[in-house]
């Protein structure tokens, strides 16, 4: 294996690591990573960290209910760069025969080819509608992301603290059951 994967996969365990040992209940937790996986799938590049830790914020100081900022930054983390090409392409596969049906027809072009995505060409109605068609996929997937990113996170949460509790009781029942010198 080539030593990026091995670093890949290091990283990705730490990352899960420090995100099951985080502080909080597993529906703080779970609800960071849900809010962080549904951000993630907006069409807001470079802004999403901070809408993300705002929105986690603003959630705290309204309803009183923490959610986990390191959990919600670590569901944004899931689009970057490298990932940002295919979750958005998708995002535009699934929102735009909604922003189409949404949007008046716009006329096609003279001299326009029809067979060819032309990025140059995207002005006025067209650029609405891919940007319209962006934003509609985000949520039509942000939403079924979010809320199985949420179930998957809870239940390994929960596990884990259940197990590390259960860890603390045998050690804290092998210290008394020590014989006495």
């Amino acid at each position: 294996m080539s030593s990026w994967w091995k670093a890949s996969k290091r990283k990705l365990r730490r990352a899960r690591v420090r995100l099951l040992r985080g502080s909080g209940a597993p529906g703080e937790i779970a609800g960071g990573m849900a809010l962080g996986l549904f951000i993630a799938l907006l069409p807001i590049m470079g802004l999403q960290l901070p809408l993300a830790l705002v929105i986690a914020e603003l959630f705290r100081r309204l309803t009183n209910f923490q959610l986990s900022r390191v959990a919600a930054a670590a569901g944004v983390w899931i689009n970057n760069p490298v990932t940002a090409a295919p979750v958005y392409g998708l995002c535009y596969l699934v929102g735009r025969p909604i922003a189409h049906r949404l949007l008046p027809l716009s006329a096609p072009r003279a001299g326009s080819q029809s067979a060819g995505f032309d990025l140059g060409a995207l002005s006025g109605p067209d650029a609405l509608e891919v940007g319209l068609g962006l934003v509609i996929g985000g949520v039509l997937l942000g939403v079924p992301t979010a809320w199985l990113g949420y179930r998957i996170t809870y239940g390994m949460v929960s596990r884990h603290q259940a197990r590390r509790e259960e860890r603390r009781a045998r050690r804290a029942r092998g210290l008394r059951m020590a014989p006495e010198a």
